[in-house]
């Protein structure tokens, strides 16, 4: 089969050829062998960080490169998650739910696995400002009480995307906030909407490198990018 015939069947079906249950990353990897074309299918469907799952020989490891290929085909509208430069560094993006303080601001997230993943819980930070009781003024968010072995990165970043609407405030990272929020309702929502504006929006279009996330995917649109 040519390059042209290839490249233009249908993505549900690249993706079964290379998504079936039982693929692992050396068979990726011989699949990637067999023609240019084919490397370029792969690396397409599994992100610009292809090589990086062919290093998978440990038990964390392999957790997390399965961890990785499930996101992708599982993952939600509103956020999106890619490796940097390591199995063990990724980068997340969120998009605030609408109807909250936090509509439409793009928010970053870098999430830290250990080599003793799952039985270690990540740490995750937030790039970008938020005003919430459960992340800190410093970005980070504690994930220790939700983790459990069991739990992947997708189901960890969906209890973090619903605190956007459902806050923990008896369980609060930053009680000062966390008091706004139980006593001065309209005031909390009121200074989440101005850090949401201040710091989620287009102004970071300048320091983030957006491409990885936009390719392929439709969280964002442009006109979230632009004042």
């Amino acid at each position: 089969m040519d390059s042209c015939s290839w490249s233009n069947l249908p993505r549900e079906l690249t993706d079964r050829v290379f998504r079936r249950n039982n693929i692992n990353s050396k068979d990726l990897t011989r699949c990637s062998l067999v023609c240019t074309t084919w490397r370029l299918v792969i690396a397409d469907i599994w992100g610009k960080n292809f090589s990086l799952l062919r290093t998978a020989n440990t038990g964390a490891t392999r957790r997390i490169v399965w961890d990785y290929k499930n996101f992708h085909i599982e993952t939600f509208k509103g956020c999106k998650a890619e490796l940097v430069d390591s199995l063990f560094h990724w980068e997340a993006i969120m998009i605030g739910p609408k109807d909250t303080p936090y509509a439409d601001g793009v928010f970053l997230l870098k999430i830290y696995l250990s080599p003793g993943h799952p039985f270690q819980h990540p740490k995750v930070k937030f790039l970008t400002k938020v005003y919430h009781p459960n992340i800190g003024r410093d970005g980070r968010v504690c994930v220790e009480k939700s983790w459990r072995p069991s739990l992947t990165i997708f189901q960890l970043l969906l209890v973090i995307y619903a605190r956007f609407s459902n806050p923990e405030p008896d369980d609060p990272i930053d009680c000062e906030i966390a008091q706004m929020y139980k006593t001065q309702r309209i005031q909390y929502d009121e200074n989440a909407r101005d850090w949401t504006k201040k710091y989620a929006t287009a102004s970071q279009e300048g320091t983030i490198d957006w491409s990885r996330f936009l390719k392929n995917n439709n969280i964002l649109e442009p006109t979230k990018l632009v004042d």
